[in-house]
């Protein structure tokens, strides 16, 4: 997971990574961990993009998300309704020290 950017005013670093999840049967969400060796503590996720294979419409209603925080490591909930066998890409930037 590569170091985006360093803010050498305060040391928080910005780091990114990269989530791919196969959504199975009958699942109405996805949870998933992501953890950021880079950081001791994640502050706060800055972004999340999330892209589908097959492409899915997914409005910004349906993809409403729910974050727990635990050090480095960052579970997330995204609640969407694309078919089963759809391949879910997330790219996820955090900030932290």
């Amino acid at each position: 997971m590569p170091i985006v950017a360093t803010l050498h005013r305060d040391g928080r670093t910005i780091v990114k990574a990269n989530v791919i999840r196969v959504i199975p049967a009958g699942a109405q969400g996805l949870y998933f961990t992501v953890t950021f060796p880079e950081l001791r503590i994640v502050e706060q996720i800055l972004h999340i993009e999330v892209t589908t294979d097959p492409k899915t419409w997914i409005t910004s209603a349906g993809l409403m998300q729910s974050k727990l925080y635990l050090n480095n490591t960052v579970g997330i909930s995204l609640y969407l309704d694309p078919a089963a066998g759809t391949t879910l890409s997330a790219e996820i930037l955090a900030i932290g020290f």
